[in-house]
């Protein structure tokens, strides 16, 4: 296989820099010792570390260029050098250990970038996939999907004639986002019907919605906070500041349950609303050296806050409960959190590539190291896991015989919603007629067999028993009642 010389150059001077960077990751998490929780982190610490020669790089660059010309020149199948050299970076990246390091290539960068942006050109769903089938799990709001008629539950079949079963979720995303202003034909099965259904959804800038709010009562301000992407402390300024201007004066619930995280600034705009003045958070490098520290400016809210966190909650997600709590800002409520707290930073390399590496860890005010440990509730409250998971539940027909864990989550289902049954695993006859009774109330055809009509009406169930039941909610908001709240969040109590 010919390569241009220009073209080897580059090639040759990208192996080189991930070499470099490989060795010198490789050197950190070999060489540099773990932060300690309690340590004075303004104070100098001496590090050993282990600086490799200019001979020595150069021969592991040998080694690899050796390495390649060997499968280039001897290897029965012609392979490209492209592929050689992306598989030799995932390679270094799989040898240090981070799950946190990737590799972009630029298909993979673009869409990374796209996340991060919080808009794209597409047509307004969440899908998942389930047992091979593209299933809408959520269509936004306002969005061309759900002016199209698209709903929660339909299984996307076709995509501009392109079979999307058993295709993968990255094939779907492919073809159903695009350019603004184009179109897209989707082929789904609805629930019930007969028949699919064939519909043309005009594609559109999408933007992602990552807050959301409500006020639960006079006074009482609820916001839930999905992921922080590069619009989040926008949407949030906006609806909270809007709250206030309402007289939120009972309290506040901050809800991060199942946030992710994502853009670090992002939260720590977020909290300069809502710590009082004083540290937000610290960034500690490499040679455990602060490197940045975030603070806030704002005045103690009169009224108490509460927040939300559960074992999905994480990384910026917990910079911002870590700060709350930290500064007697708020009381946590839940589960303990993930405990990610180290801190990635896109390098962008030749040819339309990156790199993403973790350059630093993130301590709350009280120095506090939350990676891999997370952030205790104040108060630890546990949710259902039916109620947390019951929209990822998409079987395909069951009826009595069938046994597995599709089988056991209906059942649980069924229990949650108040139905006594036992927990077996297996489609028994208690449960067929746990279903039929579900079945008649509901309106349906008592068959005692789950199909995608009950499926329907089982989801609309348990969104109102997700409401009612959420004990998590429940116990902040008897917490926001009391008089002495306000005591034991300061700390006196």
């Amino acid at each position: 296989m010919e390569l241009t010389a220009k073209k080897n150059i580059f090639k040759w001077l990208a192996i080189f820099l991930f070499v470099l960077i490989g060795t010198n990751l490789a050197n950190y998490y070999i060489f540099n010792s773990k932060v300690n929780q309690t340590a004075d982190l303004d104070k100098p610490t001496t590090i050993i570390k282990y600086e490799p020669t200019q001979q020595m790089l150069e021969s592991d660059v040998a080694i690899i260029r050796e390495a390649i010309d060997s499968i280039n020149d001897y290897y029965y199948y012609p392979v490209e050098t492209d592929i050689l050299i992306e598989g030799a970076i995932q390679g270094m990246i799989a040898n240090i250990g981070d799950p946190y390091i990737r590799y972009f290539n630029p298909e993979d960068l673009e869409e990374f970038m796209m996340e991060t942006r919080g808009s794209y050109g597409g047509i307004g769903v969440r899908i998942i996939e389930v047992n091979d089938y593209i299933v809408i799990f959520e269509t936004f709001s306002e969005s061309p999907a759900e002016r199209a008629g698209l709903s929660p539950g339909d299984r996307i079949i076709q995509a501009d004639g392109n079979e999307l079963t058993g295709m993968g979720i990255s094939r779907a995303v492919e073809l159903l986002r695009g350019p603004s202003n184009t179109t897209v034909d989707v082929l789904t099965k609805r629930p019930g019907a007969d028949e699919p259904i064939k519909v043309t959804v005009e594609r559109e800038e999408i933007e992602v919605t990552t807050v959301s709010s409500e006020m639960l009562e006079d006074g009482l301000g609820y916001i839930v906070i999905n992921s922080f992407d590069s619009h989040t402390a926008a949407e949030f300024t906006e609806q909270f500041l809007e709250m206030e201007k309402n007289g939120l004066s009972k309290g506040l619930i901050l809800d991060l349950r199942n946030n992710p995280g994502g853009l670090i600034d992002q939260a720590v705009e977020i909290a300069k609303h809502l710590v009082p003045e004083g540290e937000i958070v610290r960034l500690v490098g490499r040679d455990n050296d602060v490197k940045t520290t975030y603070y806030s400016y704002a005045v103690k809210k009169p009224y108490p806050i509460v927040v939300l966190i559960n074992e999905d909650s994480a990384s910026a997600s917990e910079l911002l409960a870590g700060a709350l709590q930290d500064r007697n800002a708020a009381l946590l409520v839940g589960k303990t959190t993930y405990g990610k707290a180290s801190v990635q930073q896109l390098e962008y390399l030749s040819e339309d590539s990156a790199i993403l590496l973790t350059v630093a860890k993130y301590f709350t005010p009280s120095g506090h190291d939350i990676d891999k440990n997370g952030i205790e509730p104040d108060f630890e409250i546990d949710m259902s896991d039916i109620l947390r998971y019951y929209r990822y539940f998409h079987p395909d027909r069951l009826e009595p015989g069938s046994y597995g864990p599709e089988v056991k989550m209906l059942q649980q289902m069924l229990e949650q919603i108040g139905y006594t049954i036992e927990i077996t695993d297996y489609f028994d006859m208690q449960t067929s007629l746990a279903l039929s009774t579900f079945q008649a109330a509901a309106g349906l055809n008592s068959s005692g067999e789950f199909d995608d009509l009950t499926w329907v009406e089982l989801r609309e169930a348990l969104d109102k028993a997700s409401v009612e039941q959420d004990e998590q909610l429940n116990y902040a908001l008897e917490l926001i009642s009391k008089p002495g709240l306000f005591k034991v969040i300061e700390g006196s109590n």
